[in-house]
C-alpha cells in the first residue's frame, strides 16, 4: 500500500461528447500527470466532479484508474456520497481494486452536526482496511470539519490524512499541533500552497496540476528547500493568476476549458457545469499565453 507525501494530482474527469467517461482519455491524462512528476494520483475530488457521476460510473472509473496506473503512485479513490451506505459501498469496492487510501468528503444536502460526521467516517473505516483522506472543503460542501472534528477523527484511528482547503491557514499548525505531527496535512488551496506549507503542510493535493504539472511539481519543490525560497516567490507570483481565476471560476470549469485551449482536450464538464465563454475563456488564453514557458 503507497503512502501520500508531495504532490498529489487531483484528477479531472474526461468525458466524450455525449457526457459518457472518456476512459482512454483519462489514462493518458494520468500518464501526463506521472510523467511531469506528481507523487500521488486523486480521482473524483472536487476537480473530478466527484458530484456528476453515478455510483456505477464511479466503480467503473476506480477500476481503470488502479489497473492503468499499476503502482507507479499512490492513488487515492474519491467515495464521498450523500449517505453513508453508498459512501460505504463505494469504499469496499475501492479497496477491492486496489486503490492505496480513501478520499472522503461529506457530500449533503442537509446540515451535518459533529456527531453525524464522525459516525459517517467511522462506518467508513470499518467497512475496510484503507487509511482515510479527510476532505475538508466548506465553500463547496457546506460542512466545516472544524480543527476538534479533524482531531476526533484521527483520534479513532482510521484517519490518516487530511486535505485542508478552509481559507484559514493557521488550522494546519493546530491541527499539526493537536495529533503530534502524525495527521499528513495537505494544503488544498491553489492559490495559498507555499503559505500553507511554511504553515506546516506536507504536502499539496492540486487542481491546478491538471494544467500545469511540471510547474506544480517545481513550486512544490521550491517551497520545501530553505534555499530557493526567492525562486518559490517568484513562480508563486507568476502562477498567482491562474490560481485566482481557478479559485474565482471553479477548478471544473477551468481545467477542461484550459486543457481544450492547450490542445489536450478531455471533453466537456457533465452539465450543469459549463466550460468558459466569452470574457471568461478570452482571460483563460491570455492568463495560458503568459504561462508559455511553464506549460
Amino acid at each position: 500500500m503507497g503512502t501520500f507525501e508531495g504532490l498529489v494530482a487531483f484528477s479531472v474527469t474526461p468525458t466524450r461528447p455525449d457526457e459518457s467517461i472518456d476512459e482512454d482519455r483519462l489514462c493518458a491524462h494520468i500518464d501526463t500527470l506521472i510523467a511531469a512528476g506528481v507523487d500521488g494520483i486523486a480521482i473524483f475530488g472536487s476537480t473530478g466532479s466527484i458530484g456528476s457521476f453515478s455510483e456505477a460510473e464511479r466503480r467503473r472509473v476506480a477500476e481503470v484508474t488502479t489497473k492503468h496506473v499499476g503502482r507507479r503512485v499512490p492513488v487515492a479513490i474519491g467515495t464521498g456520497a450523500m449517505t453513508t451506505a453508498e459512501a460505504v459501498r463505494l469504499s469496499e469496492h475501492a479497496e477491492k481494486v486496489g486503490a492505496d487510501a480513501l478520499l472522503v468528503v461529506p457530500i449533503t444536502y442537509w446540515p451535518l452536526n459533529e456527531a453525524e460526521l464522525c459516525a459517517h467516517y467511522r462506518a467508513i473505516a470499518s467497512a475496510t482496511q484503507l487509511p482515510i483522506f479527510a476532505y475538508n472543503s466548506p465553500v463547496l460542501t457546506g460542512v466545516d470539519m472544524t480543527p476538534n472534528i479533524i482531531v476526533r477523527l484521527w483520534q479513532d484511528g482510521r484517519v490518516k490524512y487530511l486535505k485542508e482547503s478552509a481559507r484559514d491557514l493557521l488550522r494546519i499548525p493546530q491541527v499539526k499541533e493537536a495529533t503530534e505531527g502524525r495527521l499528513r496535512i495537505f494544503g488544498g488551496r491553489d492559490d495559498s500552497i507555499v503559505e500553507a506549507l511554511r504553515l506546516g503542510a506536507d504536502g499539496w493535493t492540486s487542481g491546478a496540476a491538471n494544467i500545469v504539472p511540471r510547474a506544480c511539481r517545481r513550486l512544490f519543490n521550491f517551497a520545501n528547500d530553505s534555499q530557493n525560497e526567492f525562486a518559490a516567490h517568484i513562480l508563486q507570483r507568476r502562477l498567482a493568476p491562474l490560481m485566482s481565476f481557478l479559485m474565482d471560476k471553479g477548478h471544473v470549469s477551468v481545467c477542461h476549458t484550459a486543457l481544450e485551449i492547450l490542445g489536450r482536450p478531455i471533453g466537456t464538464p457533465r452539465r450543469p457545469i459549463l466550460p468558459l465563454a466569452g470574457e471568461d475563456r478570452i482571460h483563460l488564453e491570455g492568463i495560458l499565453r503568459s504561462l508559455e514557458e511553464e506549460l
